[in-house]
């Protein structure tokens, strides 16, 4: 009889995307299995199936849970300072969010806090953030940059991302949006040129990122400055991401296709011929329900168009301080049963190995032998129990990376195994 170190008895149900991305119909197809065990050595899955027998360190009985892939949330703006809550009253009014960032507002505001806030305090509630992240199921985050602009605080934000990566190994994902706005006494092109130039080498060299990322809108940044932004981060070793087609129809989506990014993100006003490019390509749609929601938008992104035309459809929460202020994965596949019309099935694929393929990881996202151990465990009579029920947290645990995650007091804590 072989060792393992963690043995899962009995799980009622498990739930799980295959073994590869899916796209198009095929998004309907997941794994289910009844009353099996999972056998887990170091932070992988050794075993699957009924009645193992192994000698495990550690037993969990989950004849009470349903058991699925930790969620992956791949697009993030976790490390900020400063709240918007005024920002959000106002909206509640009637302000748009455009005409709040004419006044200073939006991304200004918050860069402005994150500016004067030290790498000590910035890691400090970052940290608690991740914790709470954590404690909802989502095992793997992308977290941008982006709320510096100067090359000072777009650094200090990298080096808090790597040291919560060091923190809690295999979770974090960093990528630099240096153009997430165009800064003051700069023109967009000087803005570009400084960012290609004088940044992205800087961070290269100090190996702070593995994505860049860029906000390609009407009065932010062109086409044309994605285009040099692109060449130029794909030059330097880049993995490519971009904000698209969010408010206006730019065509960032067709650029997307066209340099092979890992996503295309928001997609709110992405047009037929974006549609047709992204689904002949390998460019993930990336869908944030929860923007739109919080924004209090009509027009949610057509994941149904995406779908039928054969792309490959991801969910992420987006979360930021003043357009989508939640990171609950529960709720944002809640989000796209409602507003995005998208199946129970889809959604699993959406935030599990197709949330993995934006970001590149081929460990995760899926429940299989030699799969990295990232797994939840929810008090749920079924699986479709996800999107029925909404606003609630139904992890009661988490497995990360092979070790347990208890539910200790309101939130959870994590403890090394015993």
């Amino acid at each position: 009889m072989e060792n393992c170190e963690l043995l899962i008895k009995n799980c009622k149900e498990v739930v799980s995307s295959q073994e590869k991305f899916t796209r198009g119909k095929k998004m309907k197809n997941i794994n289910i299995w009844n009353d099996i065990d999972i056998a887990i050595s170091g932070n992988k899955i050794i075993d699957m199936g009924k009645n193992l027998k192994y000698r495990p360190n550690r037993v969990i009985d989950a004849s009470d849970y349903v058991v699925m892939p930790g969620f992956i949330d791949s697009h993030t703006h976790l490390v900020f300072s400063g709240a918007r809550d005024d920002e959000y009253l106002m909206r509640v009014r009637g302000e748009s969010y455009e005409k709040i960032a004419e006044k200073g507002g939006g991304i200004k505001n918050t860069v402005s806090n994150t500016r004067k806030m030290s790498e000590e305090e910035l890691l400090e509630i970052s940290e608690k953030r991740l914790k709470k992240l954590l404690s909802y199921g989502t095992t793997t985050v992308e977290i941008k940059s982006g709320y510096g602009l100067d090359k000072e605080t777009e650094l200090k934000m990298l080096r808090v991302i790597k040291k919560l990566d060091k923190k809690y190994p295999n979770t974090v994902i960093p990528t630099y949006l240096g153009p997430h706005e165009i800064p003051q006494n700069y023109t967009e092109e000087e803005y570009i040129d400084f960012v290609c130039n004088e940044v992205l080498p800087e961070i290269k060299n100090k190996e702070l990122a593995v994505f860049t990322d860029i906000f390609t809108e009407k009065g932010v940044f062109s086409i044309k400055s994605t285009e040099k932004y692109f060449k130029c981060a794909q030059d330097l070793g880049f993995k490519l991401k971009i904000h698209a087609d969010e408010l206006n129809p730019l065509g960032g989506a067709e650029i997307a296709a066209k340099y092979g990014a890992y996503s295309a993100d928001h997609l709110m006003e992405i047009t037929d011929k974006g549609i047709k490019k992204l689904a002949s390509s390998n460019t993930v749609a990336t869908l944030l329900p929860g923007t739109s929601f919080f924004l209090m938008k009509d027009k949610y992104a057509p994941a149904r168009k995406l779908i039928d035309n054969n792309a490959i459809v991801s969910i992420a929460s987006d979360f930021n301080p003043g357009s989508s202020n939640g990171f609950n994965m529960q709720f944002m596949m809640n989000l796209a049963s409602l507003y995005l019309k998208m199946e129970i099935e889809e959604i699993i694929n959406a935030v599990g190995i197709n949330a993995a393929k934006a970001l590149d990881l081929n460990d995760r996202g899926t429940i299989a032998k030699n799969k990295r151990a990232d797994l939840l465990f929810l008090d749920i009579p079924n699986y479709k129990y996800l999107v029925y029920q909404y606003g609630l947290n139904n992890v009661k645990m988490v497995i990360k990376n092979g070790k347990k995650v208890i539910e200790n007091r309101l939130d959870y804590l994590m403890e090394e195994d015993r």
